[in-house]
């Protein structure tokens, strides 16, 4: 087994098809099958459940042997671009994968003053759900996260808390709440424009509800801060949305943002990295930054 063998492997269980393996390898498709046939040889257990690989379908075997195959070529690739560095060879880059809200409004800045420091670092940045940044954290495919959580429980994860992410109510500046007490039960009584389901922002709004024993009017579910404000502004209905998502509308008078009644304040944003992966160079100078403050909002 060599590594030439396994990011073969991996390469098929990602992509699918033999010819984009044999593509982004420049190689031929025949060696790409002599190394997935030659790597279950030596291996002595079956990976796919076909010879073929006209249909690519792991084995429970295959399955198990993925998850360590994809944090070995990784980490071959992380040390041969750490030597770059060191050789003088290239600037480094770093992989950070975020959540909406901060990936928005607040690692902007942060990544802006890295780029005038070094201008040659790389920067991917990979917006996606927290489940989804914690498990390519935990798999080695991206150095650090920012996420939006409630708590953090997992040995295999370093989390520093760099500031607090509550939700707030908004509405449009003309819309009946804007005049009137705001309880709960006068929140049930108007069209409430909600996160989609799954996301951490709607598990809280739901326990909240369910805390306050109050029936929210679901007239719409939105994926993104942005189309929720836009909605918001329309008169769709209202919204809870991160305070520090919709602090430059409330400063312009777009909308309204008034505190959610009953609600207990258990969100922050988390820098997360994986506890045993080597911390790079822009790993390292990122963390510090971060940790130094995240900027509450995008221009600040």
């Amino acid at each position: 087994m060599n590594l030439q063998q396994l990011r073969v492997f991996v390469l098929t269980v990602e992509l699918q098809k033999l010819y984009l393996v044999a593509q982004q390898l420049d190689v031929t498709q025949p060696t790409v099958t002599f190394h997935l046939n030659k790597l279950q040889e030596e291996l002595g257990v079956a990976l796919f459940h076909t010879k073929s690989y006209h249909v690519v379908k792991l084995t429970e075997a295959g399955k198990a042997f993925y998850h360590y195959a994809a944090q070995i070529t990784a980490l071959s690739g992380e040390a041969g671009a750490l030597m770059e560095i060191h050789r003088g060879a290239a600037a480094g880059k770093i992989a950070i994968g975020s959540t909406h809200t901060p990936a928005t409004y607040m690692l902007p800045p942060l990544l802006g003053r890295m780029k005038r420091q070094e201008p040659r670092l790389s920067i991917l940045l990979d917006v996606r759900p927290a489940p989804v940044i914690l498990e390519k954290i935990k798999r080695y495919e991206l150095d650090i996260g920012i996420v939006s959580q409630t708590s953090f429980d997992d040995a295999d994860l370093i989390a520093l808390p760099l500031v607090q992410d509550d939700l707030v109510l908004i509405f449009a500046p003309s819309h009946p709440l804007a005049s009137h007490p705001i309880t709960p039960g006068a929140l049930s009584e108007h069209p409430f424009i909600c996160h989609e389901v799954g996301s951490i922002s709607r598990k809280l709004i739901d326990s909240w509800a369910e805390a306050q024993g109050v029936k929210l009017n679901v007239a719409m579910e939105v994926s993104g801060s942005e189309a929720l404000k836009s909605a918001v502004r329309c008169g769709i209905g209202f919204g809870m949305i991160s305070e520090s998502a919709v602090q430059t509308d409330a400063e312009e008078g777009k909308l309204l943002a008034r505190p959610i009644p009953g609600w207990k304040p258990e969100r922050y944003i988390y820098a997360v990295r994986h506890r045993n992966k080597l911390v790079s160079p822009a790993m390292a100078r990122f963390w510090e930054m971060a940790a130094a403050g995240l900027p509450s909002r995008g221009g600040s």
